[in-house]
């Protein structure tokens, strides 16, 4: 019995797998398609987070990730951590602006929960900051969980 998941989630039947298990140029195309859904399972899981794992039938994963990116994000935006934006010329605020579009669709929620502004000049707005931050990269755990998942490198 195969344990990777795209098998579960493509169309490949059991005689179309030992067709390409007898040629090699058929078993490097279904390496190509293999590569290419576990692609779309990493695009997935980072627009939203979680749903890379959902769709690979993870569900408990999928509902831990959602979660903890959502809490991480949502919590940040509330204490008015500063999100930053797309184009900067300091290197910090650049790797700030990557860490807060890693939370995927979240990011564009904190546009909603930012109209008053960041708050930094206090204390919870400084750690709003670093719990938006730590969202982001959660969910690119998230990502390259999913993406090891799909390649069948990873059976948990």
């Amino acid at each position: 019995m195969n344990n990777n998941p795209i098998d579960d989630v493509s169309d490949v039947t059991a005689t179309e797998t030992t067709v390409a298990v007898a040629g090699p140029a058929r078993q490097h195309e279904s390496a190509a398609r293999h590569a290419v859904l576990a692609l779309c399972f990493a695009i997935a899981a980072w627009i939203i987070p979680g749903l890379g794992h959902l769709a690979l039938k993870r569900w408990g994963r999928a509902l831990i990730f959602f979660a903890c990116v959502g809490g991480l994000a949502i919590t940040g935006y509330l204490l008015r951590g500063n999100v930053f934006p797309s184009r900067s010329s300091d290197l910090f605020d650049t790797l700030g602006f990557v860490a807060d579009a890693s939370t995927g669709i979240f990011y564009l929620v904190a546009r909603f929960f930012e109209r008053a502004g960041p708050d930094v000049s206090r204390a919870a707005g400084d750690y709003g900051t670093r719990f938006i931050a730590a969202a982001g990269i959660v969910n690119l755990l998230s990502v390259f969980d999913a993406y090891e998942i799909a390649l069948g490198r990873r059976t948990m």
